[in-house]
């Protein structure tokens, strides 16, 4: 027993230290996280995270908080869901509605130091996002040359696709770039390719596949080669069609070992059963209401708040600068909350502390409806509370239902194959991750008086440092981030400020 609540004290540690520097958010965490309780920690078995990631990719709502979810669900149930969702979620938000109650009253040194220390960890965090990327081609090259080489193409098409805006950032380039794919586009496009043609690769799949996914990147790209909107949709339709047919097929004509049995599933600790569901979605039920108890003292608005909080959670693809503009057309031009508070504001706060911009967002417009209703800081307290319960029990929901449907289907072929390749796929992401933060640290930089040489230079230190005490002193997180955090803080005061 004792050695049990140690192991779970252990797990809710690593995810609450993760929520505490997760700099970066969404996918940039996914290497964070398996690194502390996959090879550090070792809670968790590699296969069962990985798991865990697919899901989550391909899931709406905030990433992290649904990693955390599956997590804690597998080695505590549904208590352990909720703990472990609400530890990755809370730092982040903690720090953004402490940041807003005092905006006014801070003195903008402050505000100067925490993106010094942003830089830091943003080098250690991409230093771990490069390290991904290679660990999945050193697992594919140890099973065969042929894997390592379409893993690797794999990667680097993904990458080109998704890297548009921000490899024209870095550079300069004021142009619209040809790509820049969205991250749910990319999924949809890989998730496509392997539904339909099972990675069978004849005339027929290779001829049809390649034809529809070159005319869909050539009408959802940025430069908006083909613009017809008849045509974008009707591939849409038609790539669904030809998923839909092509997971008909493996099921059908045995090209599967069909659902997973029940015994299975149950030797596996993921059973389905009404018992188990029904207990998992009365806790998040039960997650929202107790912690909204204080909000619908306060306002009958609270109401209204969850449901159109609730739905912007489950409606958000794309990652944290895509819930951005849905919460703009949920709560801005709707006139919850005013648009100086969320642009000038909320905006602003969220794009430098750690964790998830869905979860930050949420629970700072919650923190304006109470505090606008007579200026009460503890009223903004109370319903960013409501906000921050539904982001995570909104995120951990999907999830929880997505996962199950995962478990049941696994042993159809097309779902192996996605776990097969969900590595290389989601390492191209990555790469475009890292180019995304090194930009940010580059316009961090130059805000608080740099140079983009500076900066860049100050960047590549701590990367190689961290680099270098990864490989060789075997350092784990806790020390990585602790030295990245003081030289980001000492080299930009020494050098950039």
């Amino acid at each position: 027993m004792k050695a049990e609540i140690q192991k779970e004290l252990k797990l809710m540690a690593s995810i609450f230290k993760i929520g505490v520097v997760g700099f970066g958010g969404g996918t940039a965490l996914i290497p964070v996280i398996e690194r502390e309780v996959v090879e550090d920690q070792k809670i968790v078995e590699k296969s069962e995270y990985d798991k865990d990631v697919i899901v989550a990719s391909i899931t709406p709502g905030a990433l992290p908080v649904e990693i955390a979810t599956g997590l804690g669900k597998r080695a505590y149930g549904a208590k352990g869901m909720a703990i472990a969702a609400f530890l990755m979620a809370f730092p982040g938000v903690l720090m953004t509605v402490l940041m807003l109650s005092v905006l006014s009253k801070v003195d903008e040194k402050l505000f100067v130091q925490i993106e010094c220390l942003s830089i830091g960890l943003t080098a250690f965090i991409s230093c771990l996002l490069t390290q991904y990327a290679v660990k999945s081609m050193q697992e594919a090259k140890k099973e065969s040359v042929k894997r390592f080489g379409r893993a690797f193409v794999i990667m680097i098409a993904v990458f080109i696709l998704s890297c548009g805006k921000s490899v024209y950032n870095i550079l300069g380039i004021k142009e619209t770039p040809v790509f820049g794919l969205s991250t749910v586009q990319v999924l949809g496009i890989a998730f496509f390719g392997i539904f339909y043609t099972h990675c069978r690769f004849n005339i027929k799949n290779t001829l049809v596949s390649g034809i529809t996914i070159i005319l869909y990147i050539l009408c959802v790209g940025k430069a908006g080669i083909i613009q017809n909107i008849y045509l974008e949709t009707g591939l849409k339709i038609f790539m669904f069609i030809l998923a839909i047919h092509g997971l008909y097929v493996c099921t059908r004509y045995g090209m599967s070992k069909g659902k997973r049995s029940e015994e299975e599933l149950e030797k596996a600790g993921h059973r389905l059963t009404a018992a188990g569901f029904s207990k998992e979605m009365i806790t998040w039920l039960l997650f929202i209401i107790i912690l909204s108890i204080p909000a619908f003292i306060i306002t009958k608005d609270t109401w209204i708040y969850l449901f159109r909080g609730f739905a912007s959670s489950i409606i958000s693809f794309g990652g944290g600068d895509a819930y951005l503009s849905v919460a703009d057309g949920m709560f801005v031009s709707t006139g919850m909350i005013k648009e100086n508070e969320f642009y000038s504001q909320l905006v602003s706060i969220v794009n430098v502390l750690p964790g998830s911009i869905l979860c930050k967002t949420l629970a700072g417009i919650g923190y304006f409806i109470g505090f606008d209703i007579d200026g009460s800081v503890l009223q903004g307290y109370a319903v960013a509370l409501a906000g921050f319960a539904c982001s995570v029990a909104a995120s951990g929901i999907v999830f929880c239902i997505i996962y199950y449907l995962y478990e049941k289907f696994e042993g159809i072929a097309v779902f192996k194959l996605i776990g097969r390749w969900i590595r290389p796929i989601i390492a191209g992401l990555l790469l475009n991750v890292m180019v995304s933060m090194i930009y940010q640290n580059i316009e961090t930089g130059t805000a608080i008086g740099g140079s983009v040489v500076t900066t860049l230079i100050i960047t590549f230190v701590i990367y190689f440092v961290n680099l270098v005490l990864m490989l060789k002193a075997k350092a784990g997180n806790g020390i990585l981030i602790l030295i990245s955090a003081v030289l980001g803080i000492a080299l930009c005061n020494g050098i950039l400020i």
